[in-house]
């Protein structure tokens, strides 16, 4: 079985990723793990998990707003405690991924590391043994040259 690791944070850059992962999955029959990872940060831990349940239903929301079940493809769910960064690459292992998609920049941009990339984004390319595949916002032409549609 064929699998496709895509990581969300609920962000809009995330969300593209996600369905520009169900389409890679439907086209070529793999099935789908989709991750979000959280770090405890300043909070208790009892308080994260107190949003456990709140993530989840997040994360339900955001595989239900693509073509997924449409499309026919498997999902699994994988709502973790830790760096996102690591917890993309365990799933990727666990699971024998061939591709990890993630969206260019998340829910904190991406200057902290420069303008094209996410910190999240950049640990995980630095790191993975599987290859990446980096979804981007799609051009809006204000960067010089003409957009065109490709065929």
């Amino acid at each position: 079985m064929r699998w496709i690791v895509v990581g969300t944070d609920f962000s809009e850059g995330a969300q593209r990723a996600l369905e520009h992962a169900v389409r890679l999955a439907r086209n070529s029959g793999a099935c789908l793990a989709v991750v979000h990872a959280y770090e405890d940060g300043s909070g208790t831990s009892r308080a994260m998990e107190d949003r456990a349940p709140l993530l989840s239903t997040q994360l339900q929301d955001a595989v239900a707003g693509t073509s997924a079940s449409r499309d026919g493809v498997q999902v699994e769910h994988f709502l973790l405690r830790g760096a996102p960064w690591q917890k993309l690459l365990n799933v990727a292992v666990e699971v024998g991924a061939d591709l990890i998609v993630v969206g260019a920049t998340g829910q904190h941009g991406g200057a902290a590391v420069g303008p094209a990339l996410g910190g999240v984004v950049h640990r995980v390319i630095a790191s993975s043994t599987r290859s990446v595949l980096i979804s981007r916002p799609p051009y809006d032409g204000t960067h010089g040259g003409e957009a065109r549609e490709l065929p």
